[in-house]
């Protein structure tokens, strides 16, 4: 037979060949995040869940190292076939039912400093947190779906903040790969072994655990309900988070964020948080932010000397035309140039002619000596330049009918009459008046503040005593027992050891 001659030739299609069934059973746990069953279940075979469960035409599909979150359907099918769990259970473990986010619930620390003062913010894949209560709970440690999503700070079960770094030896929380062969120990750092459940816990404040379950909640359906705001798309509400993050982390002073943190800390009754800045601080911002919106808002950028809002858009060039619109709208409200005119005081008037700028009460407020004076000139300086006067409290720290006072005393009787102290004088009748109704009280009801007593004066008499004058008014004819007074204690010096 010649080489020249020719041969017909019938070619046939390679069919790829699915592996059979396992003769094995291992049920998903509850909100057990797809990878961790799968490494769970491949963990007695000694073998690589993607060679185990995946054959020749499925094993390229999951490459991605965040393939999980929205599954292939032909790989959900294989899984489906191999493991014998339905495809809806399969799918129940990944996030297939979201709407599409982008990179909102990958990326790691999605809000914390680092997203807003980088200008490269690293993504490193499968990044994870753990909750040390649950952890020490599990019969047979596995990693929770809600575990995996970014902006996720506290255990939603415990209130237990999130450890996304080993105590140990610092290593970041990964989850393995699907083609690791090592031993799956979800609850034992990777680098050094350490037992995450032994991890200091730090419990999360009620303010933002209600703020995270507000998002969390609704997250599945897209739209988040927000306080004060109502509802809005996700993608929206991550465009503004962003937006008011950004306000307090780009071109701000540390003594200026400081006030704030401070200040957020007395609110929600937590730690003084710092410079540090990870998830858990960034959602406790919102949830301040959000308690009382706009006017925390407005208090916020007042006390970081922020730039104004329409100038804080254009650092989101990149965002789509429709959400900036409904973004700008939104944050614009925060601002006071956007009040109502109607609602505009009969004071307003001279707080709007002022022959000086806020920039110059400020400067002002500089030079004096005394606090009292310094403290409501930057008050006034704030309502000057357009803050509202619920807001220029809350940065002052006094109560809003307080500085309402301070202004229409100036504007009755100019800036100086706005500065001085009540002089706090009482007539012999007007005092003894007073001294017979603070002796009329009930000595077995609370002790009396002094705020009663000044409050009393102004009823009576149109006369603005001091605190201490109703203080001493209070000591001298009220019907309550003396508080016994301790010495202070005499401060024990260390020794000092040569």
């Amino acid at each position: 037979m010649s080489p020249a001659e020719i041969f017909e030739v019938e070619l046939w299609e390679h069919a790829a060949v699915s592996p059979p069934p396992l003769h094995a059973f291992v049920a998903p746990l509850p909100d057990e995040a797809l990878p961790s069953w799968l490494l769970r279940y491949a963990q007695p075979f000694a073998a690589a869940p993607d060679v185990l469960l995946l054959g020749d035409g499925e094993r390229d599909l999951p490459k991605h190292p965040d393939w999980w979150r929205k599954p292939d359907p032909l790989t959900v099918a294989a899984l489906a076939r191999r493991t014998g769990i339905s495809s809806e259970r399969v799918c129940s473990l990944s996030f297939a039912d979201w709407p599409d986010d982008g990179h909102a619930d990958v990326m790691p620390e999605r809000f914390s400093r680092q997203r807003f003062i980088s200008e490269r913010p690293s993504h490193q894949p499968r990044r994870i947190g753990v909750c040390p209560d649950c952890l020490a709970e599990d019969e047979a440690p596995y990693v929770r779906r809600t575990w995996t999503i970014g902006w996720l700070a506290a255990c939603p079960t415990h209130g237990t903040v999130l450890v996304r770094t080993c105590p140990e030896c610092g290593a970041k929380l990964r989850l393995p790969g699907l083609s690791s062969t090592a031993h799956f120990a979800p609850d034992r750092c990777q680098r050094c072994a350490h037992r995450l459940a032994r991890a200091t816990r730090k419990l999360a404040t009620e303010p933002v655990l209600r703020f995270q379950r507000r998002i969390l909640e609704g997250r599945p359906g897209g739209a988040i309900a927000l306080p004060g705001i109502g509802e809005i798309s996700w993608p929206v509400a991550v465009a503004l988070f962003d937006a008011l993050l950004g306000a307090v982390w780009i071109d701000t002073k540390p003594v200026a964020r400081e006030i704030l943190f401070a200040r957020i800390a007395r609110d929600l009754g937590a730690a003084p948080a710092g410079e540090l800045a990870d998830s858990y601080q960034a959602l406790a911002i919102l949830a301040w932010m959000f308690e009382a919106w706009p006017m925390r808002t407005q208090a916020a950028l007042a006390m970081l000397r922020a730039v104004r809002p329409r100038r804080q858009m254009q650092r989101w060039p990149t965002l789509d035309a429709a959400i900036r619109d409904q973004v700008a709208a939104l944050f614009l409200t925060a601002w006071p140039d956007e009040r109502n005119n109607r609602e505009r005081g009969w004071w307003r008037a001279w707080i709007d002619y002022l022959p000086k700028t806020g920039d110059e009460l400020r400067a002002q407020a500089f030079r004096e000596r005394l606090p009292h004076r310094r403290a409501r000139l930057v008050a006034i300086a704030d309502v000057r330049d357009g803050l509202s006067v619920e807001a220029a409290a809350e940065v002052a720290d006094v109560r809003p009918r307080t500085l309402y006072r301070w202004i229409k005393r100036g504007a009755q009787g100019g800036l100086e009459a706005a500065l001085e102290r009540p002089s706090g004088q009482l007539s012999g009748s007007q005092a003894a008046q007073l001294a017979e109704w603070i002796a009329a009280a009930s000595p077995d009801e609370p002790r009396w503040r002094t705020n009663r007593v000044q409050n009393e004066a102004l009823r009576r008499f149109g006369v603005e005593i001091t605190v201490y004058v109703a203080d001493r008014l209070l000591r001298l004819y009220g019907p309550w027992r003396r508080r016994k007074i301790l010495l202070r204690r005499r401060l024990t010096v260390a020794p000092v050891y040569s």
